[in-house]
This record gives C-alpha cells, sequence and structure tokens, in this order.
C-alpha cells in the first residue's frame, strides 16, 4: 500500500508535528487566508441552508481545498456543487445512502476522521463506532470517494497515519482505497500535470 503522509486537521501544526512522519498537513479553517504559506489551505465551510452554501463557495479561492459541514440537507446540497471537494467530519454528522451515492457520482470525498473517537467515551464512543461501520458498508456499497485522517484540532489527537489507518481497517475501512481517494485529491492541488486542457486526468481507485 502506498501511503501518502499528508493529514488533515484543524489547527496550525509546528515543527513537532512533523515528527509522526507527515511531510505536510492540509489546515481546514473558516479563514483561510490567515493560514501560513507553510501548509497546504483548506476552506471549511459551515453553512445554514443552501442559499447561505452557495454564498460561501463563492468565497473559495482556486487554491483552497473546499469542506463543508451542515445538516443531512446542507450536505445534500453541498455534493452536487463542482466547488465542493469533501464532506468534512463532525460530531453527529448525518450522512444517508442518498448523499454517498451522490458523492460517488460527483467525485466529492467523505472524510472520515479520528479525533471524534479520541473525544468520546463508553456508551457513545461505542456508538460511534457502530454508525462509522455503517458509514464504511455504505462507502464500500458505493464506491463512493473517502479519506481517513486525523481530522486533530490541537496537539495530542494527532497520531501517525499508520495507526490512523490501522484503527480504521480494524472497523472495515479499505485502506488502499482511502490512500488512492487521498493521493487524487492531493493532486488537485500541488500536481501542475494533473490538470491538462481544463480536464481532469482522473484514474480510478
Amino acid at each position: 500500500m502506498k501511503i501518502v503522509n499528508v493529514d488533515f486537521v484543524r489547527f496550525v501544526p509546528d515543527r513537532k508535528a512533523y515528527d509522526f512522519g507527515f511531510e505536510n498537513f492540509v489546515v481546514f479553517s473558516e479563514n483561510p487566508s490567515s493560514l501560513p504559506d507553510s501548509v497546504l489551505k483548506g476552506y471549511i465551510v459551515k453553512a445554514e441552508s443552501g442559499k447561505d452554501l452557495i454564498a460561501k463557495l463563492r468565497q473559495a479561492k482556486d487554491d483552497w481545498f473546499v469542506g463543508v459541514m451542515g445538516d443531512l440537507k446542507v450536505l445534500r446540497s453541498a455534493v452536487m456543487r463542482r466547488r465542493v471537494d469533501l464532506i468534512l467530519d463532525f460530531l453527529d454528522r448525518e450522512l444517508d445512502y442518498v448523499t454517498v451515492k451522490m458523492a460517488k457520482e460527483k467525485d466529492v470525498a467523505i472524510e472520515i476522521s479520528l479525533s471524534k473517537f479520541l473525544n468520546t467515551e463508553g456508551l457513545k464512543r461505542l456508538r460511534l463506532i457502530e454508525e462509522t461501520m455503517d458509514l464504511i458498508r455504505i462507502i464500500k456499497k458505493f464506491d463512493a470517494p473517502f479519506v481517513l485522517t486525523s481530522g486533530a484540532f490541537r496537539f495530542y489527537e494527532l497520531r501517525p497515519k499508520r495507526q490512523i489507518l490501522e484503527f480504521f481497517e480494524f472497523l472495515g475501512a479499505n485502506t488502499d482505497k482511502a490512500e488512492c481517494w487521498l493521493e487524487r485529491l492531493i493532486r488537485r492541488y500541488t500536481d501542475p500535470n494533473y490538470i491538462m486542457d481544463g480536464l481532469e486526468i482522473e484514474e480510478d481507485c
């Protein structure tokens, strides 16, 4: 398996964060313009409605990864928008068959992150594990794009990439596919040869 040593996080990592073996980070923020150029910039779109979503997407710059958060109705609308790269993970996120199937059709990735598990315990963590295993099964059914990340909000939530992959592999995820989708998404913004003649050069995962 080819491991892509890039992680998606919600804070600006310091030098110690690279000791986990990561080559770079995509830092998601509601204000990416304030982020340092040393990281890849991600734009968190927190939308309350479809109209709010469209308005905020218009603010996205061409070199920003764009991830959306919101209720099921907003997420279903988000996967239909060409400018959206992924549905970000967050506690109590709701996804259904229709949205995952649309994500496959529109090539919008679904993030599954480790940080939620680190911040829950007991029955709540058990329920989260069950929900995640259900989501993984739906993703497999439709062969939808997905990425496995730490989703860390702070340093102590970071984990080595192999540990993240092993955890989700235990829950049933196809980690080879996850890394393939992640590589495609990263190349979309970092590889000048990825887009030729206005068309994305895509390989199936």
